[in-house]
């Protein structure tokens, strides 16, 4: 995990700024108000045309349409396909431009050499958005590169927005907009949102994380080519948005240091941004290239970037979601002092090893915590911090005691800022490890809201797996081993830090 970044030197904003500009090959970057950033249509439309609609279920234009109905999206639907009169009950337009009512957003289907057409269509219209789904553009050659260029220029001459093209574009959880073509289950409402380049992540990523993540989302915006609607763009709508309180972002490339680093930093003093940016490496620069037309950034000045600006930045896609639950779920803490317990003294070592990797501390005792603790402990153990709950186990004979005293008597104590649990388990003696998870940790949080707890256990899948279904339910971010424990405390640390500047 970058939390410090590997340069040594932090470049000014100067710098910064001329090496985006000429590692990206773009103009003079503007400044971020020289253009309108309002994309507030895009997620939050009264009625949109789906060009490409479609009664097949083999089409996209058909799994969109469901997508849009089952979420429940209240806004007005216009099916635009000119071979069909209905779809899916909906009546059916010829052009976008032949629809009778107010057309505020549009999605897009169809064959890339058709779409110059309906941009046109859209502009007589007077639409505002545009979403492009279709590949065949910039990431294609020299003939993507012209088709591209195209409606570049009708889109700019009409003012329309266009995110895309070759997305799956846009995602509200809270009032099921959407623009993707692949169906999913309904979309949880919570309070992340994503800004990603690859249309994964409104897919396959979005799939996974809907059926293994506890937390829920707020918006999602796959760019692809982004020859329009940026980061930058949906960083300042997503700054304005109630609804998110924590951003992930997955980039390829930047075309624009300037305006990029402006935001970013602006919005990052507010709300966390956790951020991804592959295509690091020459190899992944020129997957990106053929992926999204995305041109290489050199990963030192990205990463001076993100310091100047107070952005997370990650290392892979575990990461991302780890860090993302963890804002999402925990307050930020006061301190970088960590209570740790753990049953097993191998937990207590590991875990102590890596609070000293990820910049953290072991928090000192209270008197009063350290009394607590030893007095239920049994005569031969030394008391201290990491706590072997294991032997507070030997001393009070009960799992169940020993975790609810340890837990309490470190929740209570004034030096500790946040805690990790290691609990462990055998299949073979589960009654023994049977713990009260619900309501134990229930009672801690209710009692100690302000404190980051997290959790791992070191037992077979099954218990393992019941386990996180528990922490899942109580809102407490649980991760698979206590080294991600640890690195998620630390990112919560670290921007604690640049939120408030006391740690």
């Amino acid at each position: 995990m970058t939390l410090s970044g590997h340069v040594g030197s932090n470049p000014t904003p100067g710098v910064v700024f001329q090496e985006f500009r000429i590692n990206c090959g773009d103009k003079m970057p503007m400044v971020a108000d020289e253009k309108p950033t309002d994309v507030k249509y895009l997620f939050e439309p009264k009625s949109v045309a789906v060009v490409g609609a479609s009664d097949d279920e083999n089409k996209f234009g058909y799994f969109l349409m469901k997508n849009l109905i089952n979420f429940g999206y209240d806004g007005k639907i216009f099916p635009v396909n000119k071979k069909r009169e209905t779809v899916l009950g909906l009546k059916c337009y010829p052009t976008v431009d032949s629809i009778p009512d107010e057309v505020e957003a549009a999605i897009t289907l169809i064959p890339a050499k058709f779409i110059p057409q309906v941009m046109k269509d859209c502009a007589q219209k007077g639409v505002k958005g545009i979403i492009v789904c279709t590949s065949g553009f910039r990431e294609t050659g020299e003939e993507g590169i012209k088709l591209e260029k195209e409606i570049i220029d009708i889109a700019e001459k009409a003012g329309i927005r266009i995110v895309g093209p070759n997305t799956t574009g846009i995602l509200n959880a809270i009032n099921g907009f959407t623009s993707t073509f692949v169906i999913l289950p309904q979309p949880r409402k919570g309070s992340v949102s994503f800004i990603a380049q690859s249309g994964m992540f409104a897919s396959v990523m979005l799939e996974y994380m809907l059926t293994t993540q506890p937390f829920g989302f707020s918006k999602l915006a796959g760019l692809g080519n982004k020859v329009d609607v940026d980061d930058a763009d949906i960083l300042e709508y997503l700054n304005q948005d109630n609804n998110t309180k924590v951003i992930a972002v997955y980039m390829e490339g930047v075309s624009d240091g300037r305006k990029f680093y402006q935001v970013a930093k602006k919005i990052a003093a507010k709300k966390p941004i956790v951020i991804l940016k592959s295509a690091s490496s020459k190899s992944g620069g020129e997957a990106s290239l053929t992926h999204t037309g995305s041109l290489m950034v050199k990963d030192e000045i990205f990463d001076a970037l993100c310091r100047s600006t107070g952005l997370i930045r990650v290392e892979d896609l575990e990461e991302l979601i780890d860090l993302t639950k963890a804002f999402a779920l925990c307050p930020l803490p006061k301190g970088k002092k960590i209570g740790i317990i753990a049953y097993t003294g191998g937990g207590c070592v590991m875990s102590s090893d890596a609070c000293e990797r990820y910049g953290l501390e072991l928090a000192k005792f209270s008197n009063s915590t350290m009394s607590k603790l030893t007095e239920h402990a049994p005569s031969f153990a030394i008391v201290r911090n990491p706590i072997d709950a294991e032997l507070i186990r030997q001393g009070v004979g009960d799992m169940n005691a020993s975790l609810e005293l340890s837990l309490e008597a470190v929740a209570n104590d004034e030096n500790v800022d946040a805690i990790s649990v290691v609990l462990v388990g055998l299949s073979s003696t589960k009654t023994i490890w049977d713990i009260d998870i619900k309501r134990i940790f229930a009672k801690i949080r209710e009692e100690h809201p302000e404190k980051p707890i997290v959790a791992t256990t070191l037992a077979g899948r099954e218990l393992i797996e019941e386990h996180k279904k528990k922490f899942d339910e109580l809102g407490i971010p649980f991760f698979p081993s206590l080294l991600r424990n640890i690195r998620a405390l630390a990112a919560l640390v670290k921007y604690s830090k640049i939120k408030f500047g006391k740690i």
